[in-house]
């Protein structure tokens, strides 16, 4: 008989004390006279399915004690996640996988201002929708598949929640593996994250406006998107703030039409609009302002709208550096051995090389084809209007060359687009002043950040944020593990559930 999920063993009645052979999967009774009981393994306990019982499971020569499963006994636990993006799927699809085998008393909120897999779309910025992933469509939200949180759990989400499954429920699956098994389209990843949360609820659609704790529960304040009315919802035990966040505003900038943004530019329309302004300084390049993955996708998408002009790209690297998929550099995602042998220093060498400062190699290759691109070494420090004060003047982007910090170097630009990044702590916005300011030393916020993703916050209920979490592992705040990044968030729950 398999070990794990579904296992029958048979216990002596009233005391619903049993023997569970776990390494060979057998199970025996202690009597003749037996009772079935059937147990989940779930966080190093033995969850017994027969309502109303205990049990208690020998098992590598320990006595385990199980828990009756009527969820009178175990602690609910609420988890609210703004943004229904890759993350949150991730976290949800485990969650309800959970609830499924163990009827853990787990349940995630989710809050979204837009739709799911809203930033991935090609409708609200961050991307036109059409590019490719630069992750192979296996690097689902169950990936790696490795978790310890509960017996057959990967099977669970493997089955119901893979990227191979939402291919065989809507009858692609044999067009996609005969045409190589290609990346998904940011649109095609949108669908299937929506696929997964299909049924699953329970989604609030509408703005997040406040965040606000007491007696260590969060409360969620939202505007309803159906009805315009402000809801609070509370007795959440912790939160997790997912997506990119908003456009950086590091950058000092003049507020003019021919100036874009990372988010903006990818919005419908725009690129016409950029590809207007470039027509009407046909002697001066187009700017994009940063080094990493935006700046080079927007590079390429300026390309494919057959703008003339030059294109020169502003970074403060040395280079556009090339990400390759490389096995040594992908098993550090999803090792944590490996991640936590290396120094606070290395991990965030590796991290800004693999993550924020690196391009996938086929958009480079794409971008060294074109000859009227150009990569500049410098630091921009504004976007200003020439003569300075005259507005609708010459645009100028002011940067200062890597050789030459304290030079100040012009560069006429006939459109400017800011990709410098995001704010991954917008959040601060939603939360009281006091603890807003708590969250202004950004360097202890990331490298004290628990296991569990949460930000050290003395007295605050848990408050996780991926999106900085690199001193933790590398692959939390990408598409890299996202299996990975649920067991980090979900496992104090799961624990919480079964104190």
């Amino acid at each position: 008989m398999t070990a794990g999920i579904g296992v029958i063993v048979r216990a002596v009645p009233n005391q619903h004390k049993c023997t569970a052979f776990l390494s060979t999967g057998r199970s025996e009774g202690r009597q003749a006279e037996r009772t079935r009981c059937i147990t989940v393994r779930i966080a190093g306990f033995f969850v017994c399915r027969r309502l109303g019982q205990q049990c208690f499971a020998f098992c590598n020569g320990n006595w385990n004690k199980g828990r009756a499963q009527d969820g009178n006994w175990m602690a609910r636990q609420r988890l609210a996640i703004i943004g229904a993006g890759p993350k949150a799927v991730a976290i949800a699809t485990k969650a309800a996988c959970l609830r499924d085998l163990a009827a853990l008393p787990l349940e995630v909120v989710i809050f979204e201002r837009d739709v799911i897999g809203a930033a991935w779309t090609g409708q609200f910025g961050y991307t036109d929708g059409l590019q490719r992933l630069c992750t192979p469509a296996e690097r689902d939200v169950g990936f790696p598949y490795d978790t310890d949180l509960a017996a057959d759990l990967d099977r669970a989400m493997l089955a119901r929640f893979s990227w191979t499954a939402f291919q065989i429920e809507t009858e692609r699956y044999g067009d996609w593996v005969d045409r190589g098994r290609p990346k998904p389209t940011h649109q095609d990843f949108a669908q299937y994250l929506a696929w997964c949360l299909s049924g699953l609820g329970p989604i609030r659609f509408g703005p997040v406006t406040a965040l606000k704790h007491r007696n260590g529960r969060w409360s969620v304040r939202y505007t309803s998107r159906d009805s315009g009315a402000s809801i609070s919802e509370g007795r959440f035990d912790g939160v997790v703030v997912t997506g990119p966040g908003p456009q950086s505003t590091n950058l000092r900038k003049v507020a003019d039409g021919r100036i874009f943004d990372g988010v903006d530019f990818w919005r419908p329309g725009v690129i016409a609009a950029v590809k207007q302004a470039a027509a009407s300084g046909p002697d001066d390049p187009v700017v994009i302002i940063g080094s990493g993955g935006t700046a080079a996708a927007t590079a390429a998408a300026l390309v494919r709208a057959d703008i003339s002009n030059d294109i020169r790209v502003l970074g403060s690297q040395a280079a556009l550096y090339a990400r390759a998929d490389s096995y040594f550099e992908n098993r550090t995602f999803r090792d944590p051995k490996f991640w936590s042998a290396l120094s606070a220093a290395d991990r965030r060498t590796f991290s800004d090389r693999l993550t924020r400062g690196a391009v996938w190699s086929n958009v480079v290759n794409v971008l060294a084809g074109v000859e009227r691109i150009d990569y500049l070494q410098g630091a921009a420090k504004e976007v200003r209007f020439d003569p300075p004060g005259t507005v609708g003047g010459a645009l100028m982007v002011v940067y200062a060359p890597s050789a030459h910090p304290d030079a100040e170097v012009p560069l006429q630009a006939s459109a400017v687009i800011d990709a410098t990044g995001f704010d991954p702590m917008w959040f601060r916005t939603l939360l009281s002043p006091s603890l807003a300011r708590k969250l202004n030393n950004e360097k202890k916020m990331r490298t004290q950040m628990a296991s569990d993703l949460s930000l050290p916050l003395e007295g605050v209920p848990r408050l996780h944020v991926p999106m900085i979490s690199q001193a933790v592992g590398p692959a939390y705040n990408s598409l890299m593990a996202l299996g990975s990044l649920s067991d980090a968030v979900l496992r104090p729950y799961v624990s919480a559930a079964l104190a």
